[in-house]
């Protein structure tokens, strides 16, 4: 991909400008890109996503903008749904889309999709996937789900199982290491050790998948990996901090691959609304061997 991005402050005498003349001035993008990043939304004043090419914006406000011009189609895939009531939606994320709007569109992600094949329905998100994992997310359809969802993310008062393929086998253990930005890392990534912006608690269970969970998938070192907090890239920092890098996740040393193969498998809670214990799952369809 060839993301740019751009930041820019509106000066007094491009008051007058229509937004795509103003990004064609400020940044390396023409008109017709201009128009082209606003459509997909890829650009923001003063925070928002602004759509509309003829807007004039006032002096003062920032403006960013994010175009790839290698983006990809926009998608249509149809997102397999795992369980549906009337408070909550659960949906088998694809690999390889983003579960929101990136900085460079608001139309190639999950949430897009479902709205296109869900136009009925309003979604609250409350927990997100790597774009390259796949695998279960947990959707509120109303307010009142959305209120107890909310409480039980944030009180992880649920159980969520993961399915990752590593290089070399790995004991049971249970990884408790920060987790933080890492300062001036480019691309950006995290980590458990250097120089950390933010670092904060997280926990880790891992143990080998037994024969029975991974019958049917390519063969390999397989492992389950249980988090008990919800940090960016948990489960692959922390495998990468074992020395047991995801197969596939180039940005923390895994093996060469065509895929990231990590995948949100299982998801225990009790429902937002009735208090019923659920578990839900996803079946790592993508990993199976081709037979």
């Amino acid at each position: 991909m060839t993301l740019r991005k751009w930041t820019f402050t509106v000066a007094p005498e491009d008051a007058e400008l229509r937004l795509d003349q103003l990004i064609a001035k400020r940044t390396e993008l023409s008109r017709r890109a201009a128009r082209e990043a606003l459509k997909l939304g890829g650009v923001q004043v003063d925070r928002k996503r602004v759509k509309v090419a003829g807007k004039l914006v006032k002096p003062g406000l920032e403006v960013r903008v994010a175009y790839d011009p290698d983006l990809p189609a926009v998608p249509t895939t149809a997102i397999p749904i795992v369980f549906e009531d009337a408070w909550i939606l659960a949906v088998d994320k694809p690999a390889g889309i983003a579960t929101q709007g990136t900085w460079a569109t608001d139309r190639h992600d999950l949430l897009a999709l479902l709205k296109t094949q869900r136009p009925d329905l309003g979604l609250f998100l409350h927990h997100r996937l790597d774009q390259g994992t796949s695998g279960l997310l947990v959707l509120a359809k109303d307010p009142k789900a959305n209120k107890g969802l909310a409480s039980a993310f944030a009180d992880r008062d649920l159980e969520k199982l993961y399915l990752a393929r590593i290089s070399e086998p790995l004991e049971a253990c249970t990884v408790e290491a920060p987790i933080g930005r890492l300062r001036g890392a480019d691309p950006g990534r995290f980590g458990c050790s250097g120089d950390l912006m933010d670092p904060k608690s997280a926990r880790t269970d891992f143990r080998p998948a037994t024969a029975e969970e991974t019958a049917g998938l390519v063969p390999g070192h397989w492992v389950v990996a249980r988090i008990h907090t919800g940090r960016t890239h948990q489960i692959r920092v922390h495998l990468a901090h074992l020395g047991r890098p995801i197969l596939g996740d180039a940005l923390y040393g895994g093996a060469p691959s065509d895929r990231i193969w990590l995948h949100a498998w299982r998801l225990g809670l009790k429902h937002p609304v009735t208090g019923k214990d659920l578990m839900l799952e996803a079946p790592p369809l993508r990993f199976r061997a081709e037979g």
